[in-house]
């Protein structure tokens, strides 16, 4: 689980680094690891070891877990955030944005690859771990993960609250210049610099670099406004 979940990290800095040119930390957690990589192969590899010497059925079958697993995280992370943190309806043959055709059948060569050469691999590579090293270094990277986890969510808290705070204060903007004509108050330059201030934290937000086809349930325009402004 440990190896996987900064291995799929890795891989998807890889991408996005070679789709932006730029490095971007991606990922839910702000450190070095996806654990959705990390749930997703142990799932795999105890479920399918049984069927890993049939090619063709290990290439279905994993592509149907490794895809039901992505709806389900998906549909989950978007039912406790009230954020979709990944679109693909601009994919064919999606559904509802959470899973595609394209990436199901990437995730079938994928897991193949995982469950016949580098799973086993990485078990002999363990087995040279002493047991109690073994334990004390999972059990930190574990320790890591969750204090991760607890930063993160709090991130997420402080993002949802400033977004909040920028659709409920581009209201107030609004309504007050039609009030107001050309006259420009102070109350309203002071409105319009907290707007500001608060548009370039979301900005400037790990989370959007990380995710950035996320689509929040909640004030979905004033965030998609804001973004127009990314470069």
């Amino acid at each position: 689980f440990c190896w996987w979940s900064i291995f799929g990290w890795f891989l998807e800095v890889v991408v996005r680094t070679l789709e932006t040119g730029g490095f971007e930390n991606r990922g839910f957690l702000n450190g070095p690891f996806c654990p959705i990589y990390g749930f997703g192969v142990t799932i795999i590899t105890h479920i399918l070891e049984p069927i890993q010497e049939n090619f063709l059925l290990l290439y279905i079958a994993s592509s149907v877990i490794c895809t039901s697993f992505e709806l389900f995280v998906g549909v989950l992370m978007e039912k406790i955030f009230n954020t979709k943190w990944w679109d693909y309806s601009h994919e064919k043959f999606n559904y509802k944005g959470f899973i595609c055709l394209r990436i199901a059948l990437l995730w079938g060569v994928g897991s193949v690859l995982v469950i016949r050469i580098v799973h086993p691999l990485i078990l002999k590579a363990i087995q040279y771990i002493p047991y109690t090293a073994g334990n004390i270094i999972a059990g930190f990277i574990l320790l890591v993960i969750l204090i991760d986890l607890g930063a993160t969510l709090a991130d997420i808290r402080n993002f949802n609250r400033h977004l909040k705070q920028v659709d409920a204060i581009g209201k107030l903007l609004h309504d007050k210049s039609i009030a107001l004509g050309e006259n420009i108050s102070e109350e309203v330059l002071s409105l319009n610099s907290k707007y500001e201030r608060l548009s370039e934290q979301i900005r400037n937000s790990r989370i959007v670099r990380a995710f950035p086809t996320m689509k929040p349930s909640k004030y979905y325009s004033t965030f998609e406004k804001i973004k127009k402004t990314i470069s």
